[in-house]
């Protein structure tokens, strides 16, 4: 059973260590007006801890710093609000600095949240949209480039407009694809994106064989900017900070985790989506053995009748959890609230 002084030392020491990166020992715990006790008392305490696997020692010195038990326990157990009110006025005015620009897109607008989130933390950041099983189409058009060059655009209901060019087949001209173009705004606009994908293997070529001389050739077109314009994204802020925090990872540890971070159903596993709440997950707790020497922070936000998006911070295990904590949980909020407009 740990003490109350135990789980203040404890608490003093996880923070002195997130301040400085260095161990910290006895003699430092002293100028804590809030343990009156000797020096040996303290050492013999941070023995206790030691021993029940909370803090660890350093190499170096005769200090301690914190275990990934012992992060986790401050985390559970100990974490407090003090000072948070300052810090939450700091995170405000960013979220200011960020909405206060129009966006036409989300896009636009998650990845302005997270650069933004990577430049006050100091770590690197990341955001999920909400699943595309919410995405509608808004419209379709076909814009006629140089030659048999077309550039199709599908704009779904979030404001995404997403396009690929494409080449006709010689003799075939946009005009004689006018009427398919507006088949397609007259009955599938504010369809379900992937409804309209999985009719693309059904009903549609044989609507399109009466319309077009080359059904085939259309559907393609059509089915592949389509499909991407739900094709799901992960939005980065601060890729390049995990540089400052990943002093032990080799090249080829830090381009994997590149890659990772990169990787949308590998990163939507990896933030832990909740229900409710702040997940912190905590060194070996990642599912991902890459992220073993990190600490993930995320959330889940929520667009009512839309779906799930998250946000996280990833960083080092020695970071101030009460600021990140935070931090996450402010976003997460404004987040989710700025995207209703969206949708």
């Amino acid at each position: 059973m740990i003490t109350k002084r135990q789980q203040l030392i404890l608490a003093i020491i996880v923070q002195e260590f997130a301040k400085t990166g260095r161990s910290v020992g006895s003699k430092s715990l002293l100028s804590d007006e809030r343990l009156d006790v000797s020096s040996a008392t303290i050492r013999n305490e941070m023995a206790v801890l030691e021993a029940m696997g909370l803090l660890q020692k350093a190499h170096t010195s005769s200090g301690r710093m914190p275990s990934e038990a012992g992060y986790r326990y401050y985390v559970d157990q100990l974490m407090s609000t003090i000072g948070a009110a300052d810090h939450a006025t700091t995170v405000s005015r960013a979220l200011e600095r960020v909405f206060s620009r129009n966006f036409q897109q989300v896009d636009d607008l998650l990845q302005q949240s997270v650069d933004e989130l990577a430049e006050m933390s100091g770590y690197t950041t990341i955001a999920l949209k909400p699943e595309a099983l919410s995405a509608r189409l808004s419209g379709f058009r076909l814009v006629p480039l140089d030659g048999q060059q077309i550039m199709a655009l599908v704009v779904t209901n979030d404001g995404q407009v997403t396009n690929q060019t494409f080449r006709l087949p010689e003799g075939m001209t946009v005009s004689e694809l006018a009427g398919m173009v507006d088949y397609i705004n007259a009955t599938l606009v504010d369809e379900p994106v992937l409804q309209i994908l999985a009719t693309l293997q059904d009903d549609l070529p044989l609507v399109m064989e009466r319309m077009i001389r080359t059904p085939a050739a259309f559907l393609q077109l059509f089915g592949d900017v389509l499909a991407r314009s739900v094709q799901e994204e992960v939005f980065i802020g601060g890729k390049l900070n995990l540089l400052d925090f990943s002093q032990t990872a080799s090249m080829l540890e830090l381009k994997q985790i590149f890659q990772l971070l990169e990787a949308p159903q590998a990163m939507r596993q990896n933030v832990g989506l909740t229900d409710d709440g702040i997940l912190v997950q905590i060194g070996s707790e990642n599912q991902e053995a890459l992220l073993a020497a990190y600490t993930v922070v995320s959330a889940t936000y929520h667009v009512p009748d839309h779906g799930a998006g998250a946000i996280a911070i990833i960083g080092p295990t020695r970071m101030a959890y009460e600021d990140v904590v935070g931090t996450v949980e402010q976003f997460r909020d404004a987040i989710s609230e700025e995207l209703i407009d969206y949708y």
